[in-house]
């Protein structure tokens, strides 16, 4: 019988479930030191290896007794992924991926790592499950993985996932990809896949402490972003156009609940968003004199280079 990546993981498999892991004596079947010899050469896996052994695993994620082969697929898939010069997974490859339980594993072969890149593999990690994606994520990390190149994956790996699925498997992956991405630098997350993320989760209907979450990270990057993220529908039950508690709220995370200081520039950034919020809010017979003031109050006018739109605003508001 011959041992391959295709095959190794459902083999650990049957190791553990057919109590095949001790020697007793002579004539006595045991594949586990076969299968530890083989995994000797993992290194010489190709990519395309790597993937399927890993496809493997995902489908015998509820037996325990492969769980250290998993441990051992994800590590040489990430540190082959983190090594500088990565572009394209031809080059990976390997000169020997089979094993005879008669044969001799060892090999001077090294592989080489000939490729260059950052994205090319987001497509070949498309069919994690949700589970093994939180595993090969938090992998990445201990990796020192580029945070930016990561969240650009989460945000591939959502839009994929959630296209044609289930309002619960949509919830499921939408929530691990926020607790996902709260473990990065916040400055590697772009803002506007964050207000296109909590403009699902407000779709779904998904729970207040969720959408807390995607508010305190879209909040310290708020100098990032346009007005027309801003415009928000009102949710259902209020009479405003656009939700203003929202624009309030991610203002007020802006100020107090980021981890770094403030600079003039973004400040000034934010401070001409605003006023262009409000010239398209002005209008809206709806909203109240409180809400409106609320608006107009919550930056300091020094932020402010001009005050042409916020006069323009309020002379809108008057009239109506």
């Amino acid at each position: 019988m011959e041992i391959t990546p295709s095959n190794v993981a459902m083999l650990c498999s049957a190791v553990n479930v057919l109590e095949m892991e001790c020697d007793d004596g002579p004539g006595t079947p045991n594949l586990k030191p076969h299968i530890e010899k083989f995994l000797e050469g993992i290194r010489f896996w190709t990519w395309s290896e790597l993937l399927e052994a890993l496809k493997q695993c995902q489908g015998l994620f509820s037996f325990k007794g492969y769980l250290a082969i998993l441990d051992r697929i994800v590590d040489h898939l990430i540190e082959r992924l983190a090594s500088p010069g990565i572009t394209s997974p031809n080059t990976c490859s390997s000169n020997r991926s089979s094993f005879q339980f008669s044969c001799d594993t060892s090999s001077n072969n090294s592989w080489r790592n000939n490729c260059s890149g950052a994205t090319w593999w987001f497509e070949h990690l498309l069919f994690l499950k949700i589970d093994l994606l939180d595993k090969v994520i938090r992998t990445m990390l201990s990796y020192d993985f580029d945070h930016g190149v990561i969240s650009r994956f989460l945000f591939c790996y959502h839009n994929s996932t959630c296209l044609g699925a289930a309002q619960v498997e949509k919830v499921q992956t939408t929530k691990v990809v926020i607790d996902l991405l709260f473990l990065l630098d916040l400055r590697s997350i772009s803002c506007k896949d964050l207000f296109n993320l909590n403009r699902i989760a407000v779709t779904l209907k998904m729970s207040r402490s969720c959408i807390n979450k995607i508010e305190s990270l879209i909040g310290p990057l708020l100098d990032q972003t346009t007005v027309d993220y801003l415009l928000l529908p009102s949710p259902h039950g209020r009479d405003t156009v656009y939700d203003v508690d929202f624009v309030l709220r991610l203002i007020h995370i802006f100020f107090f609940g980021g981890s770094f200081e403030l600079t003039s520039n973004q400040l000034k950034r934010v401070a001409k968003m605003m006023d262009l919020f409000l010239v398209e809010v002005a209008p809206d017979p709806h909203l109240k004199p409180c809400e409106f003031e609320a608006l107009i109050t919550v930056l300091p006018d020094t932020a402010r280079e001009s005050h042409d739109q916020f006069y323009l605003a309020m002379d809108m508001y008057l009239k109506d």
